[in-house]
């Protein structure tokens, strides 16, 4: 492109390709118009490189795919709104990248500054209503950074800036938006050219006499207990946790499992719900945990509480009262790395293979306990969710990657691989689990992708948007909706606060019932799925056998499931 007059567009987009950004996912809008030109203008001469441009009919959808996209590949997609409406409809997906730490280049169109007829500038009548005073306001809280692009010729160093904001630790979403007449304005001359001005921070490492206290606290404790719930975030730091569990003796749970971060085959996993164990442990050490354990649970004054994290008191919290009394920040796989430098060889030996048979044989029983509760259901009407997640899990291929928005069971899923488990956000933004299985399915084409979603989170997916992602993109995957007709978690919180209140002992619900449930195969077929509806548990590993054979064909599927 040396010599020839861009727009700051097209600048842009050669920006994002040069610095490896591989999508574009977006909902277009009349601002996304001089991008379009410039995308027609690449593709009619072979420019580039550029970000492959990918169209999804709702913003959460296209947040989400890109969220799933950097999950599976850390590497950032950006991502296209429409001015602030598009903002308002993307929000959720935004807060969900955040709380995951998700490396996101989110931009937006800007209501057309100008009303002077000039290229760009206000020409339709949307565009003096669809103005805000402070369109970033609305997800601030919720992003590394903002800005608004302003001049043409500062198009590399906003890209440059956002990125690497974007990928330094703790990761998240950037905002930027981008004024349309200023898009459709020419830019510099070789404005794609230069490199990189700015890239990520490097990653920290926690002080060493920090790392020594706990050293020390290791090789005291009887009974150390290691919680998690997303260091598989990066994926290098599961082997870091399980040489460091085997020499420290500690057992392992993982607490409303985000990531698969400690291997559900290994002896000392002891399960999924920290409450069963807490209370026998002498040190409890949070690895990249936000909620260890809820209030009642919490563990007995006098045991030490570590916590091991990139931000490991949570500052972007308002409230986080969690005890802690040595925080280690940092990358956790280099703190994990000098831990177990730290407390090799420290611990005898015959105390040692103790603690590993003792913790193989809670390991038994958890893994034993969790299966005979599916098994018990195995001829449940409506299907039980344990059995059906035991026969997801018995369908998984070695390489298989499970996608879960509710209400998959972690301790059904045989889960040693990371990268094989992505669970929601903390934040908990409905609707991510679609778009999400579609981000990390577009990363591992040739892995089998199971969505696992409650039938609320199916309805908040967006799923004509999702569904016709898949069809256009050739995206085969099987989704399971786990088909209640109700708010079940609603339900359940209704009982934990009046046990024996007017809504359990009545059975009336209000507000929570979903019935009569839509018939969620029928939409998907529209759309060209293969789909089933299933009530029987009897027929239930055929119809998921038949689903797979399908997503192996190329097709994407959808299983309908009743269940309680």
């Amino acid at each position: 492109m040396s010599g020839t007059s861009l727009t700051v567009a097209e600048a842009l987009l050669l920006r994002l390709g040069n610095a490896g950004v591989p999508y574009l996912f977006a909902n277009a809008g009349t601002d996304a118009a001089p991008l379009i030109e410039a995308y027609a203008h690449f593709d009619a001469e072979g420019i580039g490189p550029v970000p492959q441009p990918v169209t999804v009919a709702h913003e959460m959808a296209a947040v989400s795919m890109a969220h799933g996209h950097a999950m599976a590949t850390g590497v950032p997609s950006a991502v296209f709104l429409h001015v602030s409406v598009g903002t308002a409809n993307a929000a959720s997906g935004i807060m969900n990248a955040s709380r995951q730490r998700i490396p996101m280049l989110v931009m937006a169109g800007r209501t057309p500054v100008l009303a002077d007829g000039s290229p760009g500038s206000r020409d339709m009548y949307i565009h003096w209503a669809q103005e805000s005073f402070d369109q970033a306001s609305m997800v601030r809280e919720y992003t590394r950074w903002d800005y608004e692009l302003r001049y043409p010729r500062q198009v590399n160093e906003t890209v440059d800036r956002a990125l690497a904001v974007a990928t330094t630790d703790p990761a998240g979403p950037v905002y930027l938006s981008l004024p349309r007449e200023l898009l459709a304005a020419s830019a510099a001359p070789e404005v794609d050219s230069r490199p990189p001005r700015s890239g990520p921070a490097a990653t920290t490492t926690a002080e060493a006499s920090a790392i020594d206290r706990v050293a020390d606290l290791v090789t005291r404790s009887g009974n150390p207990l290691i919680i998690t719930n997303s260091l598989g975030r990066d994926s290098g730091a599961v082997a870091s946790l399980v040489e460091f569990a085997e020499v420290a003796g500690a057992g392992v749970v993982e607490v409303f499992r985000e990531r698969m971060s400690f291997p559900s085959s290994h002896p000392q996993h002891l399960g999924f719900d920290a409450a069963l164990v807490i209370q026998d442990a002498d040190l409890l050490i949070v690895v990249e945990a936000d909620v260890p354990w809820f209030p009642q649970d919490e563990p007995a004054p006098d045991v030490p509480v570590v916590h091991i994290g990139l931000d490991p008191i949570r500052r972007d919290y308002p409230m986080w009262n969690f005890p802690s009394r040595i925080a280690l920040g940092g990358c956790p796989a280099r703190t994990l790395e000098a831990l177990t430098a730290g407390v090799k060889g420290r611990i005898a030996g015959s105390s040692q293979q103790h603690r590993l048979r003792r913790l193989a044989a809670q390991h038994e029983e958890s893994r034993a306990g969790a299966w005979h509760r599916a098994e018990a259901a195995n001829s449940a009407r409506p299907i039980d969710p344990a059995f059906l997640s035991r026969l997801i899990g018995d369908a998984l291929t070695p390489d298989g990657i499970v996608i879960n928005e509710y209400d998959a069971h972690s301790d059904q899923l045989e889960l040693d691989r990371p990268g094989s488990y992505y669970g929601p956000s903390a934040v908990s933004g409905l609707g991510w689990g679609f778009g999400a299985a579609l981000g990390v399915k577009l990363a591992e084409p040739d892995r089998t992708v199971i969505c696992t979603l409650g039938d609320g989170a199916y309805i908040f997916s967006n799923p004509l948007a999702c569904h016709l992602a898949a069809e256009q993109l050739g995206l085969a995957l099987l989704v399971v909706v786990f088909n209640n007709s109700s708010w079940k978690a609603v339900r359940t919180a209704v009982r934990r606060i009046a046990p024996n209140g007017w809504a359990e002992t009545s059975g009336n619900y209000p507000l929570t019932d979903l019935s009569p449930s839509p018939a969620f195969a029928e939409v998907a077929s529209a759309c060209g799925a293969y789909a089933e509806e299933v009530d029987d548990p009897a027929e239930l590993q055929d119809a998921l056998e038949r689903a797979l054979r399908q997503v192996k064909g190329g097709r994407q599927a959808l299983l309908d499931v009743h269940t309680t």
